[in-house]
């Protein structure tokens, strides 16, 4: 794969499909709703802090 196929692949958007608890998805919109912004947006950052934690929940692809 060329460098600029796999630098287009980086910016493909893929869709995962996830089960929450009631509680969970009530916190989730009651952020959303106070920071104005949606659900998705929420998720996204919450996904994007966890992977650049210097110490994640499973230290995935670190060693």
């Amino acid at each position: 794969m060329s460098n600029s196929a796999a630098a287009n692949d980086d910016k493909t958007a893929h869709r995962l499909s996830v089960s929450l608890t009631a509680e969970q998805h009530r916190e989730l919109n009651e952020i959303a709703r106070k920071n104005r912004v949606s659900v998705a947006w929420v998720i996204r950052e919450a996904i994007d802090r966890l992977l650049k934690d210097d110490m994640p929940l499973l230290h995935v692809g670190k060693e």
